[in-house]
């Protein structure tokens, strides 16, 4: 396991790092961006911008050559809103095969693990910039598929707000 370590710039570092397992992954420690409090003999954790900090762990983990873990997976299908049968019905797998690798069981094949990497990107990109990026990631597969004349050619449209394999005519 690596250990990874989170910080924000500008501020300065924690002598003592937290591990941060709020976010259900053994691996985070906090350098900054957080301050402890005691409040009534009980301490009290306050983490700032966490949603700014859940984007940099998710970024971290689909940015890594090596596939996800089981809770990176878990990790990611959390900060997507989805549940374990949102996430089979995207990938074409059984919602059993999600939490199979989830609990460590299996591992995802390299398509599904592509595809998770994808929809992590892409729900960070902001709404009215959608079209643009899926039209780019469209065109590059259609550039790709043209490559080899042998290969039937891949074709996408975008209308009323969600994208379609038209009839191809021969």
């Amino acid at each position: 396991m690596n250990i990874q370590n989170f910080y924000r710039q500008g501020e300065k570092l924690s002598k003592e790092p937290l591990h941060y397992v709020e976010c259900g992954l053994d691996n985070i420690y906090l350098r900054n961006g957080f301050t402890k409090e005691m409040l009534d003999g009980e301490e009290y954790l306050s983490v700032e911008d966490i949603d700014g900090l859940h984007k940099a762990i998710g970024l971290h983990i689909v940015l890594e050559k090596k596939a996800p873990t089981g809770k990176e997976l878990k990790f990611l299908r959390g900060e997507l809103d989805m549940t374990q049968s949102d996430l089979a019905r995207v990938l074409s797998v059984t919602d059993q095969s999600v939490a199979r690798w989830e609990k460590g069981q299996s591992e995802p094949n390299g398509p599904a693990v592509l595809a998770l990497r994808l929809i992590y990107l892409l729900s960070l990109v902001p709404d009215d910039k959608k079209p643009e990026v899926m039209k780019g990631i469209v065109e590059r597969f259609n550039k790709l598929a043209q490559k080899d004349e042998t290969t039937d050619k891949f074709v996408l449209s975008y209308c009323d707000d969600h994208w379609y394999v038209p009839a191809l005519a021969a």
